[in-house]
């Protein structure tokens, strides 16, 4: 309860302190993935960004789809006409799931586990960077921003076949996680922003 209050508070701190942006992710919202953001400028070429995402589908052939993401990204803006376009950024997230992998994935992947309708349950940690630019509408309040992210993806997780009998990666050796990472892009997409000051 207190890192809610403590976040609340300095998110409502950082919206006083400088240009504040909402953000609404116009490419995620069609698959029902709402994915929100806030960005505040911290200097001309300095901003800070807070987002994340959800998805809550139940039952996608017969398994859930629940993820969530939240992001903590400096940005920088490199150019010096004062326009605060184009930006490089670095970032962390975190990031919860359960999840049926596509068979489609599980053969790129070479995993052993492709048995229709398992799936897994885990945590992700995300170290990397976005790039971007930002887009002026005629209305001076809105505008678009398109960007793309990636980098290393470091996920503890739990592997379930269909019956929900969990299923360990080295069969003598039952530890409480299976661990993998990948480096990939796994953020993107187009934003609506509205300029609160």
């Amino acid at each position: 309860m207190l890192k809610k209050i403590t976040l609340i508070t300095l998110l409502l701190g950082l919206i006083g302190f400088g240009q504040t942006e909402l953000k609404f992710n116009l490419a995620t919202a069609p698959l029902l993935v709402p994915n929100i953001g806030i960005e505040v400028k911290l200097s001309e070429k300095l901003g800070y960004q807070l987002d994340t995402s959800a998805s809550f589908y139940n039952d996608i052939e017969g398994s859930p789809f629940h993820m969530t993401q939240i992001f903590n990204e400096f940005r920088f803006y490199p150019n010096k006409n004062q326009k605060r376009n184009f930006f490089i950024g670095a970032h962390v997230g975190y990031g919860m799931y359960n999840i049926r992998l596509p068979r489609w994935i599980a053969n790129l992947s070479g995993s052993e586990f492709k048995e229709e309708g398992s799936y897994q349950y885990g945590r992700n940690a995300y170290y990397g960077i976005t790039i971007g630019k930002k887009i002026s509408l005629k209305n001076e309040k809105f505008g678009l921003e398109v960007f793309i992210g990636g980098g290393s993806s470091q996920s503890n997780y739990k592997y379930y076949n269909k019956n929900e009998q969990r299923i360990f990666a080295i069969t003598n050796y039952k530890r409480k996680f299976n661990k993998s990472g990948e480096e990939l892009p796994y953020r993107g997409g187009l934003m609506l922003t509205y300029k609160l000051q």
